[in-house]
């Protein structure tokens, strides 16, 4: 334990937790994507901040910061805690296979392959739990009618969706996380480098 609630650590979790929370809880730093998805899906950079602490400090330093950014957000939260938690769990998705996969030997070659493989897994948990979980969490926070989601997704993309669960859905969801995905990790693989020197120096 001392290992991972070292100084250095705690100081990391603090900077890139406080960044994080800016970008996912200040209004204005989100967007949304009208013809990708319903409006109440929006795209938000939070994820930057935790995967740059991931790669330079380790796994425990990179979901620390997801965890503190999602706690801070929780008296905020507008869907009771329902977005928060399917957030949380789409960031450790991502983060955590790439975080380690590069930590054990930091080469360009392992940061592609870790990037990849929670590149696919954050595809996968975001897919299904916003169907199955967080689609059906909001109705119930909203009381929205049965349709509602379906409803929405068809007005973009003119489709046959028979109901909420319709598994279409899933394949709609697609180009949404695709274009989040690519934003993050993007500007991550801009960002790191130049910070590469500040890190270490501060290690």
């Amino acid at each position: 334990m001392k290992k991972y609630l070292s100084l250095k650590n705690i100081c990391a979790i603090a900077i890139f937790g406080a960044l994080a929370a800016i970008l996912y809880c200040v209004p204005g730093l989100q967007f949304n994507l009208p013809f990708v998805a319903p409006g109440f899906m929006s795209i938000h950079l939070d994820d930057i901040p935790s995967l740059v602490a991931g790669l330079s400090y380790g796994p425990f330093v990179g979901c620390s910061v997801i965890v503190l950014k999602t706690l801070i957000k929780l008296p905020m939260t507008s869907t009771f805690c329902a977005g928060e938690i399917g957030d949380l769990m789409y960031s450790l998705a991502l983060i955590l296979p790439a975080s380690i996969i590069y930590n054990k030997n930091r080469t360009f070659k392992n940061a592609v392959i870790g990037l990849s493989i929670g590149f696919v897994l954050n595809m996968i948990f975001s897919t299904i739990i916003n169907l199955y979980t967080i689609f059906p969490l909001y109705m119930k926070v909203y009381h929205m009618p049965e349709g509602s989601i379906a409803g929405a997704f068809k007005a973009i993309f003119n489709v046959n969706i028979k109901s909420d669960l319709d598994p279409i859905i899933s394949i709609l969801l697609i180009p949404f996380n695709l274009i989040k995905n690519v934003i993050v990790i993007a500007a991550t693989l801009m960002i790191y480098k130049p910070l590469q020197f500040l890190i270490n120096k501060n290690k």
